[in-house]
Order: structure tokens, then C-alpha cells, then sequence
């Protein structure tokens, strides 16, 4: 039988994704024959018309050069605006074979194939498909991912063990991704060992990474739907830091001068503070409240690849959105891609996972 292991997580958004193609690439690397499969997927689509799609499979698909369609890599796609309301509609005995009868046709003539899960490892439950349910009837193992951010990790970790077991599934172990480097001490030191005392064996501990997690001028602006009004030249370029420009002229040169990679957001009639953000080397601005600049900003901006995004929200509002927003790794995005393999393969025992 082909192995398989099942990558799930105790909360939405802790990595599982990235996770799924470090081990991916590094079993392609070893010249394992690689499967990629999702059995329930969260997907859009452009028109009314159009099936739904998962943007994280059709990632995995182009990236992996993965041959199967998209029906059969990701079997159940349940709308992203109204999840509930689409599985209500669902027959759940259907489900579960659709599951299984994809799944079969994945794993064909593969070694290992790699398993992405939902939202956590809860997700699907009254439906019967969770998890541990799934990875039961795929015969996976399963690997959690979780985010080290408090002592409640802990208790989310052996919690989602115990879950599992209900399902007859021992986990392969867990991966503490993003700890806050002034936490990664004491995760090392002392969490990772109270969760193997717990019989939970640790795999890996992963450093928060700024460059990895740093959002493109270009993806900020795709999730604010702005409008570039100046400086295409400088979509991509990646933001570390939030600078919100609110102060008098002489405060927000210092205050700019501190931040490198920073994107600034300001009102668009606070011309000042455009063209001195702009001096200190800002990497974007956007401009709040759908205010338009003067026109003398727009050649400068162009000039020195600046870009100039107009957003409808208020300041604040724009900074809580921004904070929001996760960058996702896309098939040409080399940085994250390289970034990803790198990090995944110093911190976490890939061989333990891909070998067991």
C-alpha cells in the first residue's frame, strides 16, 4: 500500500500548505514518485458559470507538475462565502466515496503521496469528515502543525492527540511553526519537552521568518482591492513593516528613516506626508478614504518605482486589513518557494516524516 501522511492543524492559517510541498519537494529530491491529494477544499470562482476551485491546490498541481485534474486532487470544493449552507446540500455517504474513490486514483503508481487538510483537524466533523476520520479511511498517518503562541498550544496539541485516538490514529507527531523568536527558547526548552512527556513527539520547531511571511506590494493590494495609481514598477516588492502616516512632517521623517521595506499608509490629502515618505524611501504607499493626491506625486512615484495604491477604507481600517492578510505561496514565487525549503528543512526531521 502507498504511504500517505495526512498534514492537518489545530488552527486555520499555521502553515500546513507550506509544510505540504517542503516535504513534497524534498521527496521529489530523493526521487520518490510524489502525490499530492485534498479531500475537501474551500474554493471561489470568477463567474457564475465556473466551477469552484481551491487556490492551494491549484498551486500544489503546477508547482509539483502534478498530471491529475483538479477534480480528482481536491474531490469536494465547498464554496468559501457560504460553507455551511454548501454542505447541507451535500449527501454525506457520497462524500466519503468520492473521497476515497479520488484518493485511489491519486495514489496510483505513486511512493508517498502528501495530504492536505482543512482548516483543522476538527473541521468536517458533523459531517463525518474529519481528520482523523479521513486519514482512518485513507490509511495516513497524520503530522499536526501548530502555531506556538501561548500555553493554550499545549493544550490544543494533546487535545487534538486524543482526538485522533478516538479514531484509532496515532499521530506521527507535531511541527511548532512561527514561534515568535523571543519565545523560541522557551518552546525548545521547555514546550517541546512537556509535549513529549505527553507521548507527543515534536518534529520540528520553526522560527517566525519575516521574508517568508512578508506580503508583496501586490498581494496588499489585491486584498484591499486598491487601485495603483503610480509606480507599477514596484508591485512585488515585499513589506516587512506597517507605518501609519498620521503625524507632522518633521515627526514622520524619523519615524520613517527607522523602518526599512515599509509600506505607508496615509490619507490621500496629506501631501506632506506622501512626499516625505517617499524621500525616506518608502517601498508603497496607500493612500486612505478614496482621496486622490496631487497630480505632482504621480511622476515622482513613477520615477523611483513607488508604488501609489488608493484604497476606500480609513486609515485604521486599511492597517487591520492588511494585518489580516496572509501571504500564499503562488507557482512562480521563488522567494517564498526557496525561503519555505530551506526553513522546513533545517527545523523539521523531513526524513522522519517522508521514511516512517
Amino acid at each position: 500500500m502507498v504511504e500517505s501522511l495526512y498534514v492537518t492543524s489545530t488552527q486555520d492559517l499555521s502553515g500546513k500548505t507550506l509544510m505540504v510541498l517542503a516535504l513534497a519537494l524534498e521527496a521529489e529530491k530523493q526521487g520518490k514518485r510524489v502525490g499530492y491529494f485534498k479531500p475537501i477544499g474551500t474554493g471561489s470562482s470568477l463567474t457564475e458559470k465556473e466551477d469552484l476551485v481551491d487556490e492551494d491546490v491549484a498551486t500544489m498541481r503546477e508547482i509539483l507538475g502534478l498530471e491529475e485534474g483538479m477534480d480528482l486532487l481536491c474531490p469536494v470544493v465547498l464554496s468559501s462565502t457560504d460553507v455551511l449552507d454548501d454542505c447541507l446540500k451535500k449527501n454525506m455517504n457520497e462524500l466519503s466515496e468520492d473521497i476515497r474513490e479520488s484518493y485511489q486514483e491519486v495514489s496510483a503508481g505513486k511512493d508517498i503521496v502528501f495530504i492536505e487538510g482543512t482548516d483543522t483537524v476538527w473541521t468536517g466533523s458533523f459531517l463525518g469528515l474529519s481528520a482523523p476520520k479521513i486519514a482512518s479511511q485513507l490509511s495516513s498517518r497524520i503530522l499536526l502543525v501548530s502555531t506556538a503562541k501561548g500555553v493554550h498550544a499545549m493544550d490544543d496539541v494533546i487535545h487534538a492527540r486524543d482526538f485522533c485516538r478516538q479514531h484509532d490514529i496515532e499521530m506521527a507527531g507535531t511541527v511548532l511553526n512561527r514561534v515568535p523568536l523571543d519565545r523560541l527558547e522557551r518552546t525548545i526548552k521547555q514546550v517541546k519537552p512537556c509535549l513529549q512527556s505527553h507521548g507527543v513527539d515534536v518534529l520540528g520547531v520553526i522560527p517566525e521568518d519575516k521574508e517568508l511571511s512578508a506580503l508583496t506590494v501586490r498581494e496588499i493590494c489585491d486584498a484591499l482591492g486598491g487601485k495603483v495609481l503610480a509606480g507599477e514598477d514596484g508591485m512585488d516588492r515585499a513589506i516587512k513593516n506597517y507605518v501609519i502616516g498620521a503625524m507632522t512632517m518633521e515627526s514622520a521623517m524619523k519615524y520613517f528613516r527607522r523602518a526599512t521595506d515599509k509600506l505607508v499608509i496615509t490619507g490621500g490629502d496629506r501631501t506632506d506626508i506622501i512626499l516625505a515618505a517617499m524621500e525616506a524611501g518608502a517601498s508603497a504607499l496607500i493612500l486612505t478614504g478614496n482621496l486622490y493626491p496631487t497630480i505632482k506625486i504621480m511622476p515622482r512615484a513613477d520615477d523611483k518605482g513607488i508604488p501609489i495604491i488608493m484604497v476606500p477604507q480609513d486609515t485604521y481600517g486599511t492597517l487591520n486589513l492588511v494585518q489580516k492578510t496572509i501571504g500564499k505561496v503562488k507557482p512562480g514565487d521563488k522567494r517564498r518557494i526557496d525561503k519555505a525549503r530551506q526553513l522546513f528543512g533545517q527545523h523539521v526531521d523531513l526524513e522522519a516524516l517522508i521514511h516512517s
